[in-house]
């Protein structure tokens, strides 16, 4: 790891704002969420996990630790670097974390542990816990043609997500990451079937309640005249 590696919290990065380096990071993967119940008499339990998520997966929130190394001219700077920092990643709400060598992607988190110092004349070390949400999101939409972070073991070729829809229209779309449910944006009112459902869309954005576009291809039909984007950043662990 470069001396120079970090992180974006709250709209700074780790070294370029504050000079501090990146010690080390433990990124904890989430835990799933358990439904479960038992009955009497009866072995084993019944798992309702997943019901009310339509089969999809739950997961919980994820622990994200990283360890920053502060040397400066003094204690007195000393210090006022730590007040500087705890101020920036303390005093706020969930945010976007980036770090530098995980392109394409960041975690919403925020610092509500306790952060740990330790300090040794004029260096020191911060020691802080991040509670995220369980998935990476893109930094870009499905569809954006961006190369540089397009990764050929997991990512599919999308190179629109504007579709000019004339009558009845087939469109396919793919999704990188785990089922989600896309805004849809219209130029005027058009209807959309998917997976055998009819969906209703009016002019401007839509965000079909039930609509979830699966990883892998998905095929939709648009019937009606005019644009439809459609717009998600795509999740994965």
């Amino acid at each position: 790891m470069s001396v120079k590696d970090g992180f974006i919290f709250n709209g700074k990065h780790s070294f370029k704002d504050f000079n501090v380096w990146l010690q080390e990071k433990k990124i904890q993967p989430p835990a799933k969420t358990k439904i479960k119940e038992s009955v009497p008499f009866m072995n084993g339990t019944y798992d309702f996990s997943t019901v009310g998520s339509n089969g999809d997966q739950v997961y919980g929130e994820r622990k994200i630790q990283v360890k920053l190394g502060l040397r400066t001219k003094s204690k007195e700077e000393l210090y006022i670097v730590y007040q500087l920092i705890l101020e920036w990643l303390e005093d706020t709400g969930r945010q976007e974390l980036m770090f530098d060598n995980i392109p394409g992607f960041y975690f919403i988190a925020e610092v509500e542990d306790t952060p740990e110092f330790e300090e040794t004349i004029k260096m020191g070390t911060l020691t802080i816990s991040f509670t995220a949400q369980p998935f990476k999101v893109s930094t870009s939409y499905m569809g954006d043609d961006i190369w540089d972070t397009f990764c050929f073991l997991t990512d599919y070729t999308q190179y629109t997500n504007e579709f000019a829809i004339n009558g009845e229209t087939a469109v396919t779309m793919y999704n990188n990451g785990r089922s989600i449910t896309p805004v849809i944006n219209c130029s005027s009112d058009m209807t959309l079937v998917y997976n055998g459902k009819t969906y209703n869309l009016t002019k401007g954005d839509n965000k079909p309640w039930g609509l979830k576009l699966q990883n892998g291809r998905n095929d939709l039909l648009f019937s009606g005249s005019g644009i439809a984007k459609i717009l998600f950043r795509w999740e994965v662990l």
